[in-house]
C-alpha cells in the first residue's frame, strides 16, 4: 500500500530532524575533555553562586606572567558544588594556606548547558 503524500513528507521532517538532535549530544561528547593539563599558582578565591535551581564553583588562581611581578589570574569552576565536595575542602584549604599549589584542569568547550560560565574544570589539587 503507497503512503500518502502527507505522510511521507511528516516521515521526512521526523528523520531530519532526529538527524538533527542526533548530532548534539555527538557534539558535546567531541569538545568535552578538549584538552588537559595543569597550572601552577595560589588560589585567591573560591566561592559559590548561582540561582537556587543551578549552583556552581567560581575560582581564581594567580599565575605568574611571562615578565617580573605580573599575575595572571585564571578562572576555573570544579563539576561538584556540594560544600563536603573533597576537591572544594582542598581548594578551600589551599586558599586559606596561602601557598602555591598545582592543579589539574580538563577544557571542555562548547558545553552549552552548564551552569558555570567558565571552560576550565579541575579534577585534581597537588600541594
Amino acid at each position: 500500500m503507497a503512503l500518502a503524500r502527507k505522510t511521507k513528507i511528516i516521515l521526512t521532517l521526523i528523520v531530519v530532524a532526529l538527524l538533527g538532535l542526533s548530532i548534539v549530544p555527538l557534539n558535546l561528547w567531541w569538545h568535552y575533555g578538549y584538552s588537559r593539563g595543569s597550572r601552577t599558582g595560589i588560589v585567591r578565591r573560591v566561592s559559590i553562586k548561582g540561582p537556587p535551581y543551578c549552583k556552581y564553583v567560581s575560582a581564581e588562581l594567580a599565575t605568574q606572567g611571562s615578565g617580573i611581578a605580573q599575575t595572571e589570574v585564571w578562572e576555573f569552576s570544579i563539576d561538584d558544588s556540594r560544600d563536603e565536595a573533597p576537591l572544594l575542602v582542598a581548594l578551600r584549604e589551599a586558599e586559606k594556606g596561602g601557598g602555591r599549589v598545582t592543579v589539574k584542569y580538563r577544557q571542555d568547550i562548547g558545553q552549552w548547558y552548564r551552569c558555570a560560565p567558565y571552560e576550565f574544570f579541575v579534577e585534581g589539587i597537588e600541594k
